[in-house]
């Protein structure tokens, strides 16, 4: 173990400090296309105005330190621009005599490539080779414990929260930090590995996670807490998102509160077309929805995808080539581009037609037979599976073969589903929907 001492004399007798994590700098944005320049421009600086916002929370807050627990960067061969933007935001901190202490993760193991650069003195780099501990001082008085360990390489599976040292009788608040997967941390891989009770048993006050990028706190008898990533990238990394800032009295008594600092935020919202008739209808009823995300935006940037859902006349509309398209294009021409301004990333048609498709089963007639056969389909692996096969020679051939991927079992359900949709829309007369 090693030790060092940071000290950081602030008026304030209670200890702030600011938790943050999976930075994630030059992050690109997943899945977009036709992007208006000016949103692009947004987008491809909101991992760093988001850091930028971090930091000027420590400043406004008067933090006595920041936690950074990994992942600073998106790949071990980070960019030498999001290695200068780093170091400028270390800087600032260092100008206002607030600490940092980092760990590194599976996106930026210390293995990977880092540029010559001079860190400024109060900033502690945890190594990779075991868990070290820096005391931090207050006005003269050791007042917390940081204990940290980085990833030497990407691909950790062995459980570092076992390798921290136990909290000792009368030591003072004590922090562990560490990027790992707590639990099945669901859509992660699962790096570093460990169980609540192993972080429980250290018997620390405060755990700043990284890796999970939903903020959460997980326990709070101790305090076990993942800021998750400040700055949304893509529809699976929806709503707000932010730092922890924490705060501990004399007397050990903690608060955690989330501080937003996105820039750009994701909203996946479903909207009901049973009570739209029209063209007019949908396009008013879908600037509505617009109008009142750009309210609760706060001046953010809003990308936002909208699930059509409900039985509707509409569905008619709403098959026809490039229909959904042409509204698309139309609201991001026709809606204003700046800070509040909300952005349609896609029109998802999730409506079916207005008809009870349990009659039409019990009909015996070729329509309650493709009703059968579709459902059929899509409740046999097997059968989603030849479904599957003819579509295998695009993924083998070609020079975009490495663009491709298999379809997986929801996609090939969507797809039955939305062939028999296509099918009873040219059986069945539209005055029958209603009598059916």
């Amino acid at each position: 173990m090693t030790a060092k001492k940071s000290s950081n004399p602030k008026d304030n007798e209670n200890l702030i400090f600011v938790h943050t994590a999976d930075l994630h700098l030059d992050s690109p944005f997943h899945g977009l296309s036709e992007i208006n320049p000016q949103l692009s421009d947004v987008m491809t600086k909101a991992t760093f105005a988001a850091y930028n916002n971090i930091i000027n929370t420590c400043i406004e807050k008067n933090a006595d330190f920041l936690l950074i627990s990994g992942d600073i960067y998106d790949s071990a061969d980070k960019s030498l621009y999001a290695q200068l933007k780093f170091l400028e935001g270390l800087k600032r901190l260092s100008a206002a005599g607030i600490a940092a202490y980092i760990t590194h993760g599976n996106h930026d193991p210390l293995n990977g490539w880092s540029a010559n650069l001079e860190w400024p003195d109060n900033v502690k780099i945890f190594s990779g080779d075991d868990v070290e501990s820096v005391f931090v001082e207050k006005n003269g008085k050791v007042v917390a414990t940081i204990n940290g360990i980085s990833y030497r390489t990407k691909n950790i599976q062995e459980n570092l929260a076992k390798r921290f040292q136990q909290k000792e009788p009368g030591s003072p608040f004590t922090i562990g930090m560490l990027h790992c997967t707590v639990g099945p941390g669901e859509g992660h891989d699962p790096y570093a590995p460990c169980t609540m009770q192993d972080l429980k048993g250290s018997d620390y006050d405060y755990w700043a996670l990284g890796h999970i990028h939903y903020p959460q706190v997980m326990a709070t008898d101790p305090y076990i807490v993942y800021s998750g990533n400040p700055q949304g990238r893509d529809p699976g990394e929806l709503g707000e998102r932010g730092c922890m800032l924490v705060e501990v009295n004399k007397k050990g008594d903690t608060k955690v509160d989330f501080v937003p600092v996105d820039s750009v935020r994701w909203y996946i919202e479903d909207m009901s077309v049973e009570e739209l008739e029209t063209e007019a209808d949908l396009i008013g009823a879908l600037e509505d929805k617009m109008d009142k995300l750009s309210e609760i935006a706060d001046g953010r940037y809003v990308i936002c995808r909208f699930r059509l859902q409900g039985r509707s006349q509409l569905k008619r509309l709403l098959i026809k080539e490039d229909f959904l398209n042409d509204i698309v294009q139309h609201l991001r021409e026709n809606y204003d581009i700046g800070p509040g301004s909300v952005w349609i990333e896609r029109l998802k048609d999730e409506t079916s037609f207005p008809f009870e498709r349990e009659n039409l089963l019990s009909r015996d007639n070729f329509i309650s037979d493709i009703l059968s056969i579709t459902d059929e389909i899509c409740s046999d692996r097997g059968d989603l599976k030849e479904l599957d096969e003819p579509l295998h020679s695009l993924f083998g051939k070609g020079k975009i073969r490495h663009l491709l991927r298999s379809f997986d079992e929801e996609e090939l359900v969507s797809i039955a589903r939305n062939a028999e949709q296509l099918l009873l829309n040219n059986l069945i007369p539209e005055g029958e929907y209603e009598n059916n």
